[in-house]
């Protein structure tokens, strides 16, 4: 049962994330890959569902330097 619960939980955070995902580029202007968009949502459901650590922290520095990328070809 528990896991099943966990399975929601998750499920709704992902939904979430990539909701934010999407209209954070669309804000920006930055068009992501779908792949791009995945991975994204996947880190940020993990630092949602899991809490901050040093290693969400490095992925997230990543994700930042990435998006700055996209949006200076622009």
């Amino acid at each position: 049962m528990k896991t099943m619960q966990n399975d929601t939980q998750r499920i709704i955070v992902s939904q979430s994330m990539l909701k934010f995902v999407q209209d954070y580029s669309k804000q920006l202007g930055v068009n992501l890959k779908l792949k791009e968009l995945v991975r994204i949502t996947d880190i940020l459901s993990d630092f949602c569902m899991v809490g901050p650590s040093k290693t969400l922290y490095e992925k997230l520095e990543l994700v930042d330097k990435f998006i700055e990328g996209k949006f200076s070809e622009l």
